[in-house]
């Protein structure tokens, strides 16, 4: 299984790249409120509380952690 390396909070993380910024986060420790995640369900982030602010290419935004997919090099902050 392929892994990538990003950056939650400052924290160099290494998850794989089949999940999710809220599914990695969880695995390292971090505390993202959820409510509609379930691990037995596709993720859709219906509820938007477990929304991050990415940093891709420079550029920031708002996403659902639980929809949005790990990356290589990704810069995810919780607490923003």
């Amino acid at each position: 299984m392929a892994t990538v390396k990003m950056r939650i909070n400052g924290k160099e993380i290494i998850a794989d790249e089949n999940k999710t910024v809220l599914q990695a986060a969880l695995a390292a420790g971090f505390e993202i409120p959820h409510m509609c995640y379930s691990e037995q369900l596709k993720p859709f982030g219906a509820c938007r509380l477990c929304m991050v602010e990415i940093t891709k290419g420079g550029r920031k935004r708002l996403v659902a952690s639980c929809a949005y997919p790990v990356q290589e090099g990704l810069i995810v902050e919780t607490d923003t």
